[in-house]
């Protein structure tokens, strides 16, 4: 494009300097109509500029890791002029990793009518992509005058992160540890009192506390309660999405190195998820929990059934992770004031795995994790 401008620039110049040297009509005639061209070409893309709109097709909302993802551009010429040339640039942001990425559309339309093109984009880390229209680019019919206009088209892609069952050791500890809860085990016992787990015949060790007696009066036989065993959450996942250190966007750190700290948190989430659900196969019912810098607030979800796993990525999925946040481990003091836990399982933007403040593991951007031997003991 500039090649072309400055050939054009080149040529009227020395069109202008001949015409002053020399007195020949061909000469004025061509410093004329290059006048003319530029100035009908100017006033063509100022109206052009008003007149063609953009929008975004279908994309998937939801989408795994590595997959491929199309997406669609139409362009809406309303004038009439035929055959406009332009120029999209599109840009992609993981907003929970920082991974960044982008493509350039090209293309023309139709008076009165409109164009559509797609795009094709694999993300190789899990979070909210952000995929926006940053810029439209107008040409003229030889492509040498052009004129930018700032777009807001955006769209979100959630990006699923894939599960993995952890090698776990459930210790004795948390597997005989009582939390409050108002929802009971319905495929063990327990201790709580105030919930029957279920009635079954008397057998021998068991407590004459126990026994059911007027049950056992009609039944004729000795019938004893099973206590419920409340299904409280007994380990806590916290995950600190404070971005620490340089910043991703910092333009004196080397490419190599921002791919790197784009993929930590992905692998952090991906970790975190494949935790959840491991947790859940061993029949461990657990909260997952961060800080929401936008609403000021800490998230605390529950799981206990395999959808509550589902639930808690959708909605990690479009949370950002911040920068300096003092309130945060005030407000986490707060929201679990009075709660116990077994085990507490921590992550950080920086791949580093915490179980009770003891650093287990370490997640390298460099390489994929090796899932299985990622072993923690909670």
């Amino acid at each position: 494009m500039m090649k072309r401008v400055c050939i054009y620039a080149a040529v009227f110049c020395l069109t202008l300097y001949c015409f002053f040297l020399y007195e020949d009509e061909i000469l004025s005639g061509l410093l004329a109509a290059e006048i003319i061209y530029f100035v009908f070409s100017s006033a063509e893309l100022l109206i052009l500029r008003k007149k063609i709109s953009l929008s975004f097709g279908r994309i998937l909302p939801i989408a795994e890791k590595n997959q491929e993802v199309t997406a669609y551009v139409t362009v809406k010429n309303e004038s009439t002029m035929p055959g406009v040339h332009f120029r999209i640039k599109i840009r992609l942001l993981n907003q929970f990793s920082g991974e960044t990425g982008g493509c350039v559309l090209r293309g023309s339309v139709e008076k009165k009518g409109q164009t559509t093109t797609q795009f094709t984009f694999r993300a190789s880390g899990c979070g909210n992509m952000i995929v926006e229209a940053r810029e439209l680019h107008l040409y003229d019919a030889f492509h040498i005058l052009k004129i930018k206009r700032r777009t807001n088209l955006r769209q979100k892609v959630g990006i699923l992160p894939e599960c993995h069952i952890l090698p776990l050791e459930i210790t004795r500890r948390t597997r005989e540890f009582i939390a409050d809860a108002e929802e009971y085990s319905d495929h063990e016992s327990g201790d709580d009192p105030s919930e029957i787990y279920q009635i079954r015949e008397y057998r021998e060790k068991d407590s004459v506390h126990d026994i059911h007696w007027k049950l056992s009066a009609k039944a004729s036989e000795l019938l004893v309660k099973e206590h419920g065993r409340p299904m409280g959450c007994v380990v806590l996942i916290w995950l600190d999405l404070e971005q620490k250190g340089e910043r991703l966007k910092n333009r004196r750190v080397l490419p190599k190195q921002r791919q790197k700290r784009a993929r930590t948190p992905a692998y952090v989430l991906e970790a975190a998820a494949s935790l959840s659900l491991s947790l859940l196969e061993e029949k461990c019912v657990h909260m997952a929990a961060w800080y929401e810098k936008e609403n000021q607030r800490i998230v605390k979800k529950r799981v206990s059934r395999e959808e509550h796993v589902y639930e808690l990525m959708h909605r990690l999925l479009f949370t950002e992770s911040y920068e300096g946040a003092e309130a945060a481990e005030s407000l986490r003091e707060e929201a679990f004031k009075g709660e116990s836990f077994s085990s507490t399982v921590e992550f950080d933007m920086e791949g580093r795995i915490s179980v009770n403040g003891v650093q287990l593991h370490r997640l390298d951007g460099d390489k994929e994790p090796e899932w299985d031997k990622l072993f923690l003991t909670v």
